[in-house]
Order: C-alpha cells, then sequence, then structure tokens
C-alpha cells in the first residue's frame, strides 16, 4: 500500500469479504455489521506481507483465534475467503509486487 487511499480501499475490500464470510454467524445473528472491523482493521494492516493466498489466511486464522480463541479458525478454514481477497486486492493493484 502506498498511501492512506490504498489503504482505505483495502479496508473496504477485505471487511466487505469478511462481513460476507461471517465466519462465526454473529452478523446472521442480529450483530452489526461492523462486529468485525477490529479484525478486518488487523488484517488489513498485513496487506504489504500479502504474497499469496496462504499468507492471507494465515493471517485471517491468527486474528480471528487472537481474538476469539486460541485454534477457533484454522488457516484451511480460511482459505475460501483469503482466495477471495486476495484476487480483490490483486485487481485493485493493492498487493506487493513478488
Amino acid at each position: 500500500m502506498k498511501d492512506r487511499r490504498d489503504y482505505e480501499k483495502s479496508l473496504e475490500i477485505i471487511g466487505a469479504m469478511i462481513r460476507a464470510w461471517d465466519p462465526y454467524d454473529l452478523i446472521a445473528g442480529g450483530a452489526p455489521a461492523n462486529e468485525f472491523d477490529d479484525q478486518v482493521a488487523r488484517i488489513t494492516a498485513k496487506v504489504p506481507s500479502f504474497y499469496g493466498i496462504d499468507e492471507i489466511a494465515q493471517t485471517i486464522s491468527d486474528v480471528f483465534s487472537a481474538s476469539f480463541g486460541p485454534g477457533t479458525l484454522a488457516p484451511v478454514d480460511c482459505f475460501r475467503p483469503a482466495q477471495e481477497i486476495f484476487m480483490e486486492l490483486r485487481r485493485a493493484k493493492l498487493l506487493p509486487a513478488a
């Protein structure tokens, strides 16, 4: 990410993907749409280290496990949203150069 605009766009993309995924069905159960904003911000801060889907899946797993309890989401559980995030960030040219 080069600037604040890139950060905001990354935050928007990752936020949309995480809310759609709703890993614990909290939003579906009536929690506010901003339920995962803290996790989204922590994931977004790591975008400069994302070179592939595996790094994104690991980051999602680490962030959610830190928030909701160790081992609550394994990286394999996070692969689908990680793949979607990777594709959208790449499309928006927000990933670091390989």
